[in-house]
């Protein structure tokens, strides 16, 4: 029997993952679905999923939950063909690892972006195997995949729907808020009257899971006199006290 796989934010990605020594791997092919929409521009926050992805399979085990995680890039993102990921352990003690992964086309010394990312090297009770299904992402691109409602010019609520659900501890999937960040972020420039701008640089902190949502993401452009913009996004679950989940900084530069 085919096993019927549920359409999700990470199923959607096409990812494979694997290992070689103390490196982790991963390989995901292009997708139109990964791009802003009417661009060929690939989502920051869909490479962010993708470094989650496998720099929380390191060799030792496939652990969780994330702490941080920044991935900035170093040139243009690839409009077709394969995106390659290698994570490189940069600590991993009793507490926490640390992993540096290295994006690239198939030259892993010309990488296009690089992250940095902390997990609680916390070992999911899971065989490596299978863990990250391939299938339907559920939505016609990456952004439509968030369901994202718009209350208030500039304020984004999305629930804890099936899609961004991450089956590990039922919180959002760390992807969909770095992605919801990145969107939000967006949206303040285009009221600021700063649009036509994309992300570069995104990093996000992950500070409470989500019980139940829905949560709301704020931003704010932060003024500065270096070249490109800089936005704060916090994402809060009302429901709960209004206590923050998520807190992203990322920088736009113009097109």
């Amino acid at each position: 029997m085919t096993e019927v796989v549920t359409p999700g934010f990470v199923n959607g990605l096409g990812i494979s993952l694997w290992t070689e020594g103390d490196l982790a791997l991963a390989r995901a092919e292009v997708q139109p679905e990964f791009f802003a929409p009417g661009t060929d521009r690939v989502r920051m926050g869909v490479l962010a999923t993708l470094v989650d992805m496998v720099a929380g399979s390191p060799a030792h085990s496939i652990i969780n939950p994330t702490v941080d995680l920044r991935v900035s890039l170093l040139a243009p993102a690839p409009t077709s063909g394969a995106i390659e990921l290698v994570t490189y352990p940069v600590k991993s003690g009793r507490l926490l690892f640390i992993g540096e992964t290295l994006l690239h086309t198939g030259d892993v010394a010309r990488p296009f972006a690089r992250s940095v990312c902390t997990f609680m090297n916390k070992p999911l009770d899971s065989e490596r195997t299978g863990i990250f299904p391939v299938g339907l992402l559920g939505a016609e691109h990456y952004d439509a995949s968030l369901q994202l409602r718009e209350p208030e010019p500039g304020v984004f609520e999305m629930d804890n729907h099936d899609i961004v659900r991450n089956g590990a501890n039922g919180t959002v999937q760390g992807g969909a808020q770095a992605l919801l960040a990145e969107l939000a972020g967006e949206r303040a420039l285009e009221l600021s009257e700063a649009s036509d701008h994309e992300a570069v640089d995104l990093e996000i902190r992950y500070l409470n899971r989500v019980k139940e949502g829905p949560v709301v993401a704020r931003a704010e452009v932060v003024p500065g006199g270096f070249d490109g913009l800089w936005v704060r996004v916090a994402t809060t679950e009302p429901p709960v006290g209004n206590r923050i989940v998520s807190l992203t900084t990322l920088q736009y530069r113009g097109l």
